[in-house]
């Protein structure tokens, strides 16, 4: 049994999501309900004694932090879909994107996030937010224009982690109604033009995820 205690818009949640879709593994779904942030936390504490999302329990053993999940279940599951590589320059290709998407790709992220809080939301940075996504895009979009994913011809875990955070700047707000937060990403993190085929591969992962990738398909 497989139990997946998530915060549903959250990208770390929802690249476990996909890593769990593409593998095809059965997962019971355990969503963080949060009136406020940071919610009540303390049935993770109990879980993982940390109070961070996802958290991922495979009969009595308990995982958390996403990086660490994706490499546990590629360990785990060896006769499913493999989500990294046997060959080194792949494996290292793989690790550079992850890299990528949780410190640069992030950053704009980080940016929209702490606007979303705020009374009044200052125009001038969430414009600075948008163009930093295009610039970082523009890598993303110049590797996808050779090739159908980051760093082999198949699906990877590059794919996994990188896809979820670039989907904050695709959604469309009739889409995410029941999320505040990404309610507000989609007003105001749009990615920008000549960005065809990064789009294209974002819906392409995203058809990975139960929630958002059935929106996505919807649309």
């Amino acid at each position: 049994m497989l139990i997946l205690h998530e915060l549903t818009p959250s990208p770390n949640s929802v690249k476990i999501r996909l890593a769990l879709g593409f593998k095809g593994l059965d997962y019971e779904r355990r969503p963080l309900v949060m009136e406020e942030f940071p919610g009540d936390r303390s049935h993770l504490v109990a879980c993982s004694r940390q109070p961070l999302t996802p958290v991922l329990e495979h009969d009595q053993t308990r995982i958390f932090d996403s990086s660490a999940i994706l490499r546990y279940l590629e360990a785990n599951f060896p006769d499913r879909p493999a989500l990294f590589s046997e060959e080194i320059p792949v494996m290292r290709e793989i690790e550079a994107w992850e890299f990528f998407a949780r410190t640069e790709l992030l950053e704009p992220v980080g940016m929209v996030f702490e606007q979303a809080f705020l009374p009044e939301p200052d125009p001038e940075v969430l414009q600075q937010a948008r163009e930093r996504l295009h610039a970082l895009t523009e890598r993303i979009e110049k590797r996808l224009s050779g090739a159908p994913y980051l760093a082999a011809e198949r699906m990877t875990a590059a794919d996994v982690v990188a896809a979820p955070v670039v989907h904050l700047g695709t959604m469309e707000v009739e889409q995410v109604q029941e999320s505040p937060i990404r309610s507000f990403f989609a007003q105001h993190f749009q990615l920008q033009d000549h960005r065809s085929a990064t789009r294209t591969w974002v819906e392409r992962v995203m058809a990975h995820d139960p929630v958002y990738g059935r929106q996505q398909t919807a649309s």
